[in-house]
C-alpha cells in the first residue's frame, strides 16, 4: 500500500502541484528562524548550565531538533515533487 502511495509516477499532475505547495509551506514554517533560535538556545545552555536545562532549555532543544527533522523531511518531499514535475514536463517536450 505504501509503495503505491510513495510512487509519484502515478500521481495526477494537480496532486503533484498540491504536494509541492504543501511541502514548501511545511519547509518554510518549520525552518523559519530555526538557526537563530538554535544559537540562542546554545548560548542559554552554555551560560547557565544545568539551571538552563531545568528551566526549559532541554525541552526547547528537543523542539529545535524536531523542527529540524520536519524541515529535512519537508525538503526531501519538495525535491521529490519538484523532480517528478520536471520529468513530466520534459516528457511533454519530447512529444
Amino acid at each position: 500500500m505504501w509503495k503505491r502511495a510513495i510512487d509519484l509516477n502515478i500521481w495526477p499532475f494537480w496532486a503533484l502541484l498540491m504536494g509541492l505547495a504543501a511541502s514548501t509551506l511545511a519547509l518554510a514554517w518549520s525552518s523559519y528562524n530555526l538557526f537563530d533560535l538554535a544559537i540562542a538556545n546554545a548560548n542559554f545552555i552554555t551560560t547557565y548550565g544545568t539551571m538552563a536545562l531545568l528551566d526549559g532549555g532541554l525541552r526547547q532543544l528537543l523542539e529545535i531538533i524536531l523542527y529540524g527533522i520536519v524541515s529535512l523531511i519537508s525538503y526531501v518531499a519538495f525535491r521529490g515533487f519538484d523532480t517528478e514535475i520536471i520529468e513530466r514536463w520534459r516528457e511533454i517536450g519530447k512529444k
